[in-house]
């Protein structure tokens, strides 16, 4: 693909998020091998005549609007190198569908908990408190050093580098902070400063997506970092915990974006027309 790796560093000066970064750049060879043409060639009938082979091939809106995007950013990208005349970009498609829950139902992760906890890995334990107890990202997870940690009993945090290097403190509740507690105390004296620690280095996102991966198998429960984050995100809002609030714990600049996790699910509006009595 052309300019594949100017785009890459475009990306990076810009300080897009690592996993931001890999999405745009599969996006954009995915849309190069549609479009047998020259980066220079292309013009506004081009992101059209893609934005309808999306809307054909592709499952939910969803995934083919964030192709869109991606291919928007590129010719943004050609614009600003000037090696295109205008930034040609295509208006996403609307819909009125909303996604579906992503999280788990709340019987799968009490199994879930339940099983890690059973096992007494404290990295594992601490992994699955931190993602539970925060909701942060994997990455931003992977991420955390050991000067992130403030491990002060009365107001325990975890200091966090979000999207777009943004900071932000998170507290920790009690099952969260004693987790990390206990895995420290277990944790093999690294020269890195990166809490969570494998037999091969600091864990990666792939790393942790393994290990929840296999717990979810042996239960029979699609298990992701990410997942979680919903699962979360879902039972704050069941709470009534403010928008703001959970706008500030999950890290979003825009409160739209949160209202992206904590759609209705289907059963709640099954049981909320169940029970109406005239």
């Amino acid at each position: 693909m052309e300019d594949y790796k100017d785009f890459e560093l475009y990306l990076r000066r810009e300080e897009r998020s690592e996993n931001t970064i890999a999405c745009y750049l599969r996006d954009v060879r995915q849309f190069f091998a549609w479009y047998d043409g020259e980066s220079a060639a292309m013009t506004d009938l081009t992101l059209i005549a893609y934005k309808r082979f999306l809307n054909q091939k592709e499952k939910t809106v969803i995934t083919a609007n964030r192709k869109l995007a991606s291919v928007n950013a590129y010719c943004r990208y050609l614009y600003d190198a000037r090696r295109l005349p205008e930034a040609y970009a295509v208006k996403l498609t609307k819909s009125r569908d909303k996604p579906e829950y992503k999280g788990l139902e709340a019987a799968e992760l009490h199994r879930l908990h339940n099983g890690i906890l059973a096992t007494g890995n404290p990295m594992h334990i601490c992994i699955i408190e931190l993602l539970l107890g925060t909701g942060v990202r994997v990455s931003e997870l992977c991420g955390l050093t050991i000067r992130d940690l403030n491990l002060d009993p009365k107001q325990p945090s975890i200091r966090v580098l979000g999207k777009g290097m943004v900071n932000r403190t998170l507290p920790l509740n009690r099952a969260a902070l004693n987790a990390v507690v206990a895995y420290l105390g277990s944790r093999r004296t690294e020269p890195t400063q990166r809490l969570l620690q494998g037999q091969r280095g600091p864990l990666g996102r792939g790393a942790v997506e393994i290990i929840l991966g296999k717990y979810g198998a042996e239960l029979g429960i699609e298990v992701t970092p990410h997942k979680l984050r919903h699962s979360l995100a879902y039972t704050l809002i069941q709470s009534g915990t403010a928008m703001t609030t959970i706008q500030q714990i999950l890290g979003h600049e825009s409160i739209l974006t949160t209202n992206l996790y904590t759609h209705t699910r289907q059963q709640d509006m099954a049981t909320a027309l169940a029970g109406l009595t005239w």
